[in-house]
């Protein structure tokens, strides 16, 4: 079971906490103080060199460069292409490029062991650091809740490119769904059916539902989800900072 402070490591001067989504990677260092964020993506600039984030769009937008989207689906589509971003996203966020310190990364729960290898080897590459992985959901689970206990939670990350509904035991993920949808627009009622799937049994009935992720903060997802679940539905004041938050806990308790 994780608890804030299970990653702290004293005289530690830059770790790093990184959530790589597949629109947005945010990054957080005590060097710099402030969340570092970017749009996920990097562009081939008219010197030979590639621009990332902002620099990368604006680029797109006015002179028609072309975009390449690192991540897909919640994990890495393109190595090198991600190991430059995070690179450049790293040093804006204060980590110098030679630091060992440690790095701690989320990643989807549902993810397989070849898509997390390939996640640390690109992050290892490109700061140099000792990676360490947790799943998105606890992550966040940890960021609202910083002393689950045993507390049975329903966490539902809500992303761009992925979405997933992660059973929280014991502060521990043991079991978890991803939610494929047809219509994209709307997937709300999709993930309502992962939730009441996982949900089913007397043992079960009583289980938190709490949703974060970016799409969490679209107007009435949440009572949306509520009324479609047939359950109460928390969630966070920033819900697409919270798995960066929950990282920044374990690393600084």
């Amino acid at each position: 079971m994780l608890t804030p402070g299970a990653y702290a490591r004293r005289g530690v001067r830059y770790p790093l906490a990184l959530d790589l989504g597949t629109s947005t990677v945010r990054m957080w260092t005590p060097a710099g103080g402030a969340v570092v964020t970017e749009p996920a993506v990097i562009a081939p600039a008219p010197s030979g060199r590639h621009v990332v984030g902002h620099a990368a769009l604006k680029l797109e937008a006015t002179g028609g460069a072309k975009l390449i989207w690192p991540v897909r689906q919640g994990v890495v589509d393109n190595f090198f292409a991600c190991v430059h971003l995070l690179r450049i996203v790293s040093a804006a966020a204060g980590r110098p490029r030679d630091d060992v310190s440690p790095v701690l990364v989320g990643v989807p729960a549902t993810a397989t062991l070849r898509q997390k290898n390939l996640l640390v080897a690109a992050v290892r590459r490109a700061t140099g650091g000792r990676v360490a992985t947790v799943e998105e959901p606890l992550a966040a689970t940890l960021a609202c809740r910083p002393n689950p206990g045993g507390d049975d939670v329903l966490a539902v990350d809500i992303g761009r490119g992925r979405t997933e509904v992660a059973r929280i035991t014991g502060g521990a993920v043991v079991a978890a769904e991803r939610v494929d949808v047809v219509d994209t627009i709307d997937q709300l009622p999709a993930i309502a059916d992962c939730v009441r799937r996982m949900t089913a049994g007397p043992s079960r009935s009583r289980r938190r539902l709490l949703i974060t992720g970016g799409g969490a903060a679209c107007p009435g997802a949440a009572a949306r989800l509520a009324a479609l679940a047939g359950r109460a539905v928390t969630m966070p004041t920033e819900p697409h900072l919270a798995t960066l938050t929950g990282l920044r806990l374990l690393l600084t308790g």
